[in-house]
């Protein structure tokens, strides 16, 4: 690109001060840019308004005393977004956006936090909801008086909230209230106030694997019609793995059996099973019920079989259900009395942490007897012995020792099998997590110890972690906070499942928080932000509550403890007092010229904010010949910035900080750039004797894309006769200077170019003058004279006597040779040549 070629010019802006509050006077300082530098170049006719003038007002634009920068001044009127458009001739129009804070000590809204938010379907069933005083600014501010606030939801079939009216005392900025879970799904909870925008927060309780089904075991799965031994009916609810889940509703089902064979007895009241309680009940909050049932005494003289085949069914509403069937042998066999040998079947359980049935242990054995056949040899019946399984009632009470391969899963209950009794459930005291490996019954009877697999459904030790959090949306600095721990579990890779890619991945219903797994205590490391007693926690306790104080402003990230558990939490506090010092000023300054920067008050979270005392700032540089500014300044009561003046001497990049009382240090680099810029001269035209000769000076900077107008030009010719010269570059950074090249053989032209903030340049060039009109001098013979080596006779021809005198008068040379000669007043050389210019012109003139 040519240097003469214009570039559209681009507006650069700075703030002052960066944020704005309400009702107060800002400068916005608007100048020419060009990769991300300030340029020294004036703008004309600048027009800005705003966007918003019930936000942003323009008062008037002044014109900075470097003469290249336009200050704006604004009034900021209340808070909200508005944009200033700018726009000048030259430049492409630009719109900026600014932002007008509202800072005060004052509760202006509601926060909200919900802890926890997410639960699984098996973990603890209540939370924890917090609501808090804030400022506009959203930082966390007490109240000045009793506040009412108003808790609600419309999703109350899945949770119901505790106390929906919260009051947050005079001094204090939060109040904390529970809600407890129903049922699956999402909920919504509002919170709201007198004056103040109403907020909400999500809860996701969720849901089970589908389809949920009602399973029956029967226990055991052989009788016989003459012993009156008797089983067990259970009822587990079961979601769509096959595992159990607590009902969140009672459900209520009736068991029923069907015979596979037509009974003789028809009668309307006559019933093969016989049940203790054949109407049932899973209770909310629960998973299973269970009766016992007896087979009819006698029941084989009802039928011609050896055995029957029983299918036992549930009737229920809205649930899937699965039966189970069951045999019944008419052998004539009593009961047969002693003390085992025992079998077990283990149900699958819920480790809840509480007693739950796992698993149902009977007596019985097999023995042989002898069955018809059918046919019969001389009046005689045949018959053949047949090993059949029949119950074994216990002949005194018996304790049936159980053991488990992982007590913190399950620790068994041993059973009592009561006299006369061939069944007994067993239950356990279940931790609140399972394993990766499986865990193993040991059952010890009176054929030694024997091994059943368990199946224990919870959650996987591997895969929890301590989680603590601040039960508050925000901390308030000096003023105590509530904390909340409790464990949860993560999705390992266990956990995840494929599918294809049409179907959608199916939620882990059982996964989220958990309660504590053992006895333990919660401890907090030793750190400077906060300091807190330790928590005793007990095993199934669902959530650890706990009380923090801090005095410290920023972020800190605590270390905690609980039993084999660690886990950290990172506290963000606040507060609506001056926190700390911000400044603004240009990204790069020029040397040896004059900007504004703003040093103003931010609170905790980055928001302006008035000073409530005289605060008084010392400035120090760490190079003070590169930037002159002021030692200190003071933002006095009820301000929130002061704006300095930034006198720029050399380049460099120098650091500034600001120090006041009870703020942090605020450190900043400011980089001075001076640069020198390129200035090309060229002479123009035929540099011919006695012609004008044009010199054009052409200054660009390589750092800087926009034309550069108004630099100061100082010139300097020697050899010519100087007609014209600009003493500034124009709007497209040219200079033009016009000389007569009529006196030299050559022509020498100098350009010093400085101004607008940068270190001066000088360029010189030199031309030859062409075609200057060069003469012979040939000695005159009949006149001839003798001179020394050093002189030089010149001998003129009439014809051209004329010319060379005008030459050299004009190069004061005649002199010169008649000094050298010596001989002037005695030849008289100048009166002669008068009297040959006059011959010469009488012979033009004919």
């Amino acid at each position: 690109m040519p240097a003469y070629a214009q570039t559209t010019a681009e507006f650069g802006y700075q703030l002052h001060p960066e944020k704005l509050l309400e009702n107060t006077v800002g400068t916005l300082q608007i100048f020419v840019a060009s990769n991300g530098m300030m340029v020294p170049k004036s703008i004309d006719n600048l027009k800005v308004t705003s966007s918003d003038n019930s936000i942003i007002q323009i008062i008037n634009v002044e014109e900075n005393n470097n003469g290249y920068t336009k200050n704006v001044q604004i009034k900021a009127m209340k808070p909200g977004i508005a944009n200033i458009a700018l726009a000048a001739p030259g430049f492409s129009s630009k719109e900026i956006t600014l932002e007008v804070f509202n800072n005060n000590n004052h509760p202006t809204q509601i926060l909200m936090k919900i802890t926890p938010n997410d639960f699984p379907i098996d973990g603890p069933r209540f939370g924890y909801v917090t609501v808090e005083l804030a400022t506009t600014g959203g930082l966390p501010t007490i109240a000045p008086e009793d506040i009412t606030i108003k808790i609600e939801t419309p999703n109350k079939d899945t949770i119901s909230i505790r106390n929906q009216e919260l009051t947050i005392k005079k001094g204090e900025y939060f109040a904390i209230t529970e809600f407890d879970l129903i049922n699956s799904g999402d909920a919504i909870i509002f919170a709201s106030a007198e004056n103040m925008k109403k907020v909400s927060e999500f809860v996701k309780v969720r849901k089970p694997t589908d389809p949920l089904q009602v399973k029956l075991f029967v226990i055991p799965e052989t009788y016989s019609s003459y012993s009156g031994a008797k089983g067990y009916a259970i009822v587990q609810l079961h979601d769509g793995d096959g595992s159990p889940v607590k009902a969140e509703e009672d459900i209520h089902m009736k068991l029923g059996v069907e015979n596979p064979d037509v009974s003789i007895n028809t009668s309307h009241d006559f019933e093969e099973i016989q049940f203790s309680n054949q109407e049932l009940v899973i209770k909310k909050g629960t998973y299973s019920a269970y009766t016992t049932f007896t087979p009819r005494p006698n029941l084989g003289e009802f039928t011609t079989s050896d055995a029957q085949t029983f299918e036992m069914f549930i009737s229920t509403n809205n649930y899937l259900t699965e039966g189970a069937s069951f045999t019944v042998t008419h052998d004539e066999v009593g009961a047969l009395e002693g003390e085992g040998p025992s079998i077990t079947t283990a149900l699958p359980f819920l480790t809840t942490g509480e007693k739950e049935l796992i698993a149902v242990t009977y007596f019985e054995t097999d023995t042989v007897v002898s069955r018809k056949t059918g046919s019969s040899t001389l009046g005689t019946s045949d018959r053949e012995l047949v090993t059949v399984t029949v119950p074994v009632t216990a002949k005194q009470d018996y304790e049936i020792n159980f053991a488990s391969s992982k007590s913190s899963t399950v620790n068994p209950i041993n059973p009592i099998m009561k006299k006369g009794d061939n069944i007994a459930l067993v239950f356990g005291n279940t931790g609140t997590v399972a394993h990766d490996e499986p865990i193993s019954f040991y059952i010890t009877d009176n054929q030694g110890v024997k091994t059943v697999p368990g199946n224990p459904i919870g959650p996987i030790k591997e895969d929890i972690s301590l989680t603590v959090e601040p039960l508050v949306p925000v901390i308030l600095v000096g003023s105590e906070f509530p904390t909340i721990a409790y464990l949860l579990e993560t999705e390992g890779e266990s956990d995840t499942t494929t599918t294809d890619e049409e179907d959608e991945e199916e939620e882990n219903g059982r996964i989220g928080v958990t309660p504590f797994i053992e006895d333990s205590v919660l401890t907090l490391s030793a750190n400077d932000f906060v300091n807190t007693e330790p928590e005793i926690i007990k095993k199934n306790q669902p959530y650890v509550l706990l009380n923090l104080l801090t005095d410290e402003i920023g972020d800190a990230t605590l270390s905690f403890q609980a039993g084999q558990f660690e886990g950290t939490m990172t506290a963000t506090s606040h507060t609506t007092d001056p926190a700390e010092m911000h400044m603004s000023f240009a990204e790069n300054l020029l040397a040896n010229s004059e900007s504004l920067a703003t040093i103003q008050l931010l609170d905790s979270a980055g928001n302006p904010v008035y000073a409530k005392n005289d605060i008084l700032i010392k400035i120090v540089s760490n190079d003070e010949s590169v930037l002159e500014i002021p030692e200190e300044i003071t933002i006095k009561k009820g301000e929130y910035f002061n704006t300095i003046k930034l006198e720029s001497r050399d380049e460099g990049l120098i650091e500034i900080a600001l120090l006041s009382e009870d703020l942090p240090l605020s450190k900043y680099n400011i980089n001075i750039v001076d640069i020198s810029p390129i200035v090309s001269l060229d002479l123009l035209g035929g540099m011919n004797w006695n012609e004008r000769v044009e010199a054009k000076l052409s200054v660009t900077i390589p750092e800087i894309n926009t034309a550069l107008g108004g630099f100061d030009v100082e010139w300097v010719a020697t050899g010519g006769e100087i007609l014209q010269s600009d003493d500034s570059t124009n709007n497209e950074g040219i200079a033009i200077m016009n000389i007569l090249a009529n006196d030299k053989d050559t022509i020498s032209i100098s350009a010093t170019v400085s101004g607008n903030g940068f270190s001066s340049s000088t360029i010189s060039k030199t031309a030859q003058i062409l075609n200057i009109p060069i003469v012979e001098t040939p000695v005159e013979q009949e006149q001839g004279f003798m001179i020394n080596d050093s002189n030089m006779i010149y001998i003129i021809i009439p014809a051209a006597i004329g010319v060379v005198v005008f030459i050299l008068k004009r190069t004061e040379k005649l002199e010169i040779i008649t000094e050298k000669l010596g001989i002037a007043d005695k030849l008289n050389i100048g009166e002669k040549f008068e009297g040959i210019k006059e011959k010469i012109s009488e012979i033009r003139n004919r």
